[in-house]
């Protein structure tokens, strides 16, 4: 009935505005969801949500002898969802290649 945007909303590190509300949107903090759920050692798969700060997930799997294939400056602050929303490159782009080719798969609920 009032047809209201919503802009999720994640650790705020981004450059270029893409999740500042604008006009009348109702702002998703994604804040709360921020569990690295799952990781397996040997294939060095992860399942992460979309709120997990990037470096509590690098010290999750650099714990167990593997590495997350992005780094930022920003890494105590921004959101895994957000990295791999905008392809972020960082610091790892050369060697490891664009985020987005290292995504298996994303949940949407």
């Amino acid at each position: 009935e009032r047809r209201l945007a919503v802009v999720p909303q994640g650790g705020n590190t981004g450059l270029v505005g893409g999740s500042v509300p604008v006009f009348d949107e109702v702002v998703l903090s994604l804040g709360r969801m921020d569990r690295v759920l799952s990781f397996d050692d040997v294939s060095g798969i992860v399942a992460c949500e979309a709120g997990c700060i990037l470096e509590s997930l690098q010290r999750r799997v650099e714990a167990e002898g593997h590495t997350v294939p992005v780094d930022l400056g920003a890494r105590g602050s921004c959101q895994v969802g957000g990295n791999v929303s905008t392809n972020a490159g960082g610091l790892r782009l050369l060697r490891y290649g664009s985020l987005h080719g290292a995504v298996l798969g994303l949940e949407a609920v």
